[in-house]
């Protein structure tokens, strides 16, 4: 079974500038800057990419007619904090962010999801959860860490002053994104 995978491309530090114009030029493959190094994202699987699909088809369905964006894989994030300048591609992403400044990328999200793959595991739960939880917690915003293979559903919030696992949620249950007002049903989300 092949899985998403990620690995290092770039052996020394680069800009933020010089990512970007890679990145411009790259036509096949998608890069994550991370502290100046960059990192090339490979496909999933078809589970992985269903997961996706129907986690981003949810909350579209949802906001039709409202003033936030649903955007899959495609739309780099910006993170920047005290620790961390990195420019990552969640699976899904909702932003609600107005009078954006770049055409392909987000500086606000409202609520981020990563399905998990064997290789990004350790990514996404410890690396992208600190990341995002920097950019969650001014818009009070949502992590979903999705199983693509069970249903298993890890909610991650900002909550007394840090960013934690809130809810796990399982077969029959909602997950209940409060940023959205919005309910999702595990049973619906993995058809």
């Amino acid at each position: 079974m092949r899985h998403a995978m990620s690995y290092k491309i770039s052996h020394s530090l680069i800009t933020p500038e010089a990512y970007f114009s890679h990145e411009k030029a790259s036509l096949n493959t998608r890069h994550e800057y991370i502290d100046g190094y960059v990192v090339a994202m490979a496909g999933g699987t078809i589970q992985h990419g269903k997961m996706i699909t129907n986690i981003a088809r949810l909350l579209g369905n949802h906001l039709v007619g409202k003033p936030c964006d649903v955007f899959s894989s495609d739309v780099k994030l910006r993170v920047e904090s005290a620790f961390v300048k990195s420019f990552r591609y969640p699976d899904v992403m909702v932003s609600c962010e107005q009078n954006r400044t770049f055409e392909d990328m987000c500086e606000s999200a409202t609520v981020l999801v990563e399905v998990l793959s064997q290789s990004t595991e350790l990514t996404d739960r410890v690396y992208k959860s600190a990341e995002y939880g920097h950019v969650l917690s001014a818009t009070q915003g949502e992590y979903l860490v999705v199983d693509p293979d069970h249903p298993v559903i890890e909610k991650r919030m900002w909550n007394e002053g840090r960013f934690e696992v809130v809810a796990t949620y399982g077969p029959g249950e909602v997950v209940k994104l409060e940023s959205l007002k919005l309910d999702l049903s595990m049973d619906e989300l993995y058809l």
